[in-house]
């Protein structure tokens, strides 16, 4: 692991006027040891500064700039934001990447907003978090006083593990900067850092193209998509399942929700039995003569209710069940795959004769237990007959 440092919204406007925060001196000494310390271990230090038009933290006002006491240096950090989360629009998750760093060690303001949304976004991001549990404060509130604030969050967010990366918190004297090892580094395929400086950074339109909602471009390109893959995760492993349908394959409910029905298939359910434990889902949707493609990633939740089954029928033949799915995130994915492969290029694709059959496939995997060539010769009806 590579360590940095990210100190949030220290800034004087926070910091000088009365009433200060909660413990605002010993916040401040224990940020510049831990600069100090962070430095001495040859980890980055970054310094986040909020900012707001016609505010007391207005971009170069003298509110907007990091408090008089702190020690910055030259080869430090410094990134703007304009939201609580220190990663939106800034170029921050990236940065930290290309220099190596999986585990960043927060502090600052306020324990309730940036510093608790920040650290969030980063164990989502995939960094380790250390929160540094008595070098970040907030002021007192109606509702509660800034020690309990304080205490609230270093209690709850390393409860939070289903990000994947920890969440823990400790004491400033008891945070430890990490270097990455030499083997780690050697290898560049067995840490983020590695693969980001073998591959490079994403470019701008790789990042600005992600959405929370269903753009209308977005939703264009959905409704024309009569194919996609369904994966899931479970107990047992994962799973990619087809799924198609004239299009559109996916009804739009809302620009945040999709609906997939559940059309007559092998039973075996694997797609369904891993949403039953973990809701967890993504789409990739094709186009016929279109190459790109269009990733979503969501929640799914299996739904039998009547209305949803009857508005999705066709030919009379109801779903078994409708998938209703939350998006949280879309975007497309650029043509390079599809053009590569030829995939809608019909003198690249193979004959059908040179193919094995589903007969054959299943007489092989049975070890000859089952009589192939039967199968294939009543396929085509039974497939006609039971499309639906």
């Amino acid at each position: 692991m590579r360590s940095a440092l990210l100190v949030i919204d220290v800034q004087a406007a926070l910091f000088d006027p009365e009433p200060r925060p909660d413990d605002a001196d010993a916040v401040l000494q224990r940020v510049n040891q831990l600069a100090e310390r962070a430095r001495a271990a040859g980890a980055p230090v970054v310094w986040v500064q909020h900012e707001r038009p016609a505010h007391a933290l207005a971009h170069g006002s003298p509110g907007w700039a990091l408090q008089a006491s702190l020690l910055t240096q030259a080869d430090d950090r410094f990134v703007r934001k304009t939201t609580p989360d220190s990663f939106l629009h800034t170029g921050l998750a990236e940065w930290l990447t290309a220099q190596g760093v999986d585990h960043l060690v927060l502090c600052g303001y306020a324990s309730e907003f940036c510093v608790d949304t920040s650290a969030r976004r980063a164990a989502a991001g995939g960094f380790a978090v250390t929160l540094a549990a008595d070098a970040h404060t907030t002021h007192d509130k109606p509702h509660a006083s800034a020690q309990r604030i304080r205490d609230h969050h270093n209690a709850t967010l390393p409860g939070l593990t289903s990000f994947g990366p920890s969440i823990e918190a400790l004491a400033a004297d008891q945070v430890v900067f990490h270097q990455q090892t030499a083997e780690a580094s050697a290898d560049p395929v067995r840490s983020l850092a590695g693969l980001a400086m073998l591959y490079g950074q994403p470019g701008e339109a790789s990042l600005t193209k992600e959405s929370c909602w269903l753009t209308p471009a977005y939703r264009a390109l959905l409704e024309a998509s009569p194919f996609c893959v369904l994966a899931t995760i479970g107990p047992e492993g994962l799973d990619a399942s087809p799924r198609g349908d004239p299009a559109p394959l996916l009804v739009v409910q809302d620009e945040h929700t999709l609906l997939l029905p559940d059309r007559r298939g092998n039973q075996r359910l694997d797609s369904l039995k891993n949403l039953v434990h973990d809701p967890r889902l993504a789409l990739l949707c094709l186009v016929p003569g279109t190459s790109e493609t269009l990733r979503i990633q969501g929640r799914g939740q299996i739904s039998t209710e009547a209305n949803l089954c009857q508005r999705l029928a066709i030919e009379g033949k109801l779903p078994a069940t409708v998938l209703v799915i939350h998006i949280e995130s879309v975007y497309f994915q650029c043509a390079r795959a599809l053009l590569r492969s030829g995939l809608w290029q019909a003198p690249s694709w193979p004959t059908r004769s040179s193919l094995p059959s589903a007969g054959r496939m299943l007489q092989e995997a049975s070890g000859g237990g089952f009589d192939g060539q039967a199968y294939d010769r009543a396929l085509p009806q039974r497939q006609r007959d039971s499309l639906y």
